[in-house]
């Protein structure tokens, strides 16, 4: 079984695509990166997670327009000694294991100027 997710700029433009155009570009994408046989499936299934009414979100949720340019800093800002790292609070990445290791790099470059100023 391979499982595949489609994201951001890229979701955008296959939404708009026919399911079998959509399909044959995923199932290109296999085969390029685990080889022909992964390009010839016994099934293949899609679900677009945007129109399930009862998911906000694949591996990270979905948040209105603005949301994230208007209030992001907020999410990340320490209180006091307590700095906030994880994935929820990445400016990039933010949903995903390269979030999270940003926001922790962030996180330990902020202890450190803070502790350095003592």
């Amino acid at each position: 079984m391979l499982v595949g997710f489609i994201e951001e700029v890229e979701a955008s433009r296959v939404v708009k695509i026919s399911p079998m155009e959509r399909r044959a570009e995923v199932l290109a994408a296999f085969a390029r990166y685990f080889g022909p046989q992964a390009g010839d499936p016994v099934e293949y299934l899609e679900k677009n997670w945007g129109d399930d009414p009862f998911c906000r979100g694949v591996d990270g949720g979905y948040w209105q327009t603005g949301v994230w340019t208007g209030y992001g800093a907020f999410l990340r800002a320490p209180i006091g000694r307590l700095h906030w790292a994880g994935t929820e609070t990445a400016s990039i990445w933010n949903g995903k294991m390269e979030g999270a290791l940003l926001a922790g790099r962030r996180v330990a470059d902020e202890v450190l100027r803070s502790n350095s100023s003592l």
